[in-house]
């Protein structure tokens, strides 16, 4: 810190202002002034005799910003006069003002200073930031305690959403994929619409969770998952050179906020991100791997400065949690991940499947699974090789990775057999999952079989459902291969 030129002052008693303590808090209060105050000083007499809270006062006024030393002059009758001034009124602590502390005198210079409008504002500005603080703290320490990357990120959303902090009634991540050349919707915490608004906000209310609980409800994802389904649906693509709401917040190192009736970029737009929104680039070292959309969408709320500037700090901390935690995380999946196709193993798979199925069931959602065999693959071994067998494997996986969401769990079962997990996908979503995948097979030379079933629509217990979407497999073979059969339909085309 560089201290501002005092004329006609000591050294001795410019030193032991600038050592003088001055509290955290006074420091963020008067950084936080809506108008600069001046200060001047008059002082006599040695450092000694100088009372505590004058030589702090004199140290905001050598560093502060917002409380700018005027004017500072040495005194031949050991008198200490320090008036604080702004737009024509002025305040001068007395001795013994002086004498019961910093803290006193800075509220005495508040209340005489500043309209009972400006120190409410203050006021409400200083404990939103206290709590967005202790908020922070509580979220980077949750994520410093987490080892899963997905717990993680639903923990940085939760702080995005949460009334105790931020309080934004939607937060969106949109996860960079190289090989779409777009942010892919990942994560999403909020309403689906406004009436599930209004029951959330009161379920909130009438629980009174504190942001730890609410934090375990999310991390558990122990919330309706609807909006992020949708979200899951979406891309944000930059739009090349036209400097859409993507390109700006790319390029910016700050949040960007947008004041505007509809969105530019499509996959905003059907969001429904209108009126004012946030988007904000994480970028830990430099390296950008996704973006977060934040909103008001059903009450309306301004978004104001102070919100922007926590947005900031909240996606700072919790970038680098996540970059180190992706870090572990693929070090990790090393071990769960089918070298050949780069979908989970089978041990993982049936671990991943054991694990949806538990959480669908105790929270009383729906769960589905896609099996889906390469047609007539031993010949392409036989007659191209085993390169060329390996190579639609490869491709198989690859495809499977891109017709799902970010959510549901692909692995390879064993041979040219692959899963498609679907958490809370109920029965409707069988069909065009399979036509999904089946076409894009279809459309890179492959033929694919595909066998489906959900549970509890399909099979009475969940540990049935594979057994039920394996038979419906066998079904789709016996129909002639490259059809799609699910319990109570006909075989299904993929044209």
């Amino acid at each position: 810190m560089t201290a501002r030129p005092a004329a006609d002052l000591p050294q001795p008693i410019l030193h032991a202002a600038r050592l003088a303590p001055v509290p955290m808090y006074l420091r963020a209060i008067f950084s936080r002034l809506p108008e600069a105050l001046s200060l001047d000083a008059e002082i006599g007499g040695s450092p000694e005799t100088i009372p505590l809270a004058a030589r702090q006062l004199l140290k905001l006024g050598l560093l502060s910003e917002q409380l700018q030393l005027r004017s500072a002059k040495l005194t031949d009758d050991g008198a200490l006069k320090l008036t604080v001034s702004r737009s024509g009124k002025a305040f001068t602590p007395t001795l013994e003002e002086l004498s019961r502390g910093i803290t006193v005198v800075a509220q005495a210079i508040l209340e005489t200073l500043f309209a009972r409008a400006e120190a409410s504002a203050l006021l409400s500005s200083f404990a939103f930031q206290s709590s967005n603080l202790a908020t922070l703290r509580t979220i980077t320490n949750f994520m410093l305690q987490s080892t899963d990357v997905d717990q993680a990120l639903y923990i940085l959303l939760s702080g995005l959403t949460s009334g105790f902090s931020l309080g934004f009634n939607r937060a969106a991540l949109f996860v960079w994929d190289g090989a779409r050349k777009a942010f892919v919707g990942s994560k999403a915490i909020g309403p689906y619409d406004e009436a599930d608004a209004h029951r959330i906000w009161e379920a909130i209310e009438e629980e009174d969770k504190d942001i730890e609980a609410l934090i375990r409800d999310y991390a558990r994802r122990n919330f309706d998952t609807r909006f992020q389904q949708f979200v899951q649906e979406l891309e944000l693509a930059p739009a090349g050179g036209v400097a859409d709401e993507v390109t700006r917040a790319l390029l910016s190192p700050q949040p960007v906020l947008f004041r505007q009736e509809q969105a530019t970029n499509p996959g905003l737009r059907k969001l429904g991100a209108g009126g004012e929104y946030v988007l904000a680039s994480l970028k830990p070292h430099g390296r950008t791997l996704g973006l977060i959309l934040a909103d008001n969408r059903y009450n309306r709320a301004p978004i104001f400065v102070d919100q922007l500037t926590y947005l900031s700090f909240f996606i700072d901390q919790t970038a680098l949690v996540w970059e180190n935690l992706a870090l572990l995380k693929s070090v990790e999946e090393l071990a769960r991940v089918d070298a050949l196709t780069g979908t989970f193993n089978r041990r993982e798979l049936e671990s991943r499947l054991h694990y949806e199925l538990a959480r669908c069931q105790r929270h009383g959602r729906p769960c589905s699974l896609l099996m889906a065999d390469v047609d007539l693959f031993k010949q392409v071994n036989d007659q191209k090789g085993h390169e060329a067998g390996d190579e639609v494997l490869r491709q198989v996986g690859a495809l499977l990775r891109e017709a799902t969401r970010a959510d549901d769990v692909v692995g390879r079962f064993g041979g040219d057999e692959f899963v498609v997990v679907i958490p809370e996908g109920a029965h409707d979503h069988l069909v065009p999952c399979a036509q999904r995948v089946g076409a894009l097979a279809q459309g890179r030379g492959i033929s694919l079989s595909i066998g489906g079933a959900s549970w509890p629509a399909d099979c009475p217990e969940p540990a049935g459902l594979l057994t039920a979407a394996d038979q419906c497999l066998y079904r789709a073979k016996a129909s002639g291969r490259g059809c799609a059969c699910v319990p109570g339909k006909d075989p299904i085309s993929y044209r």
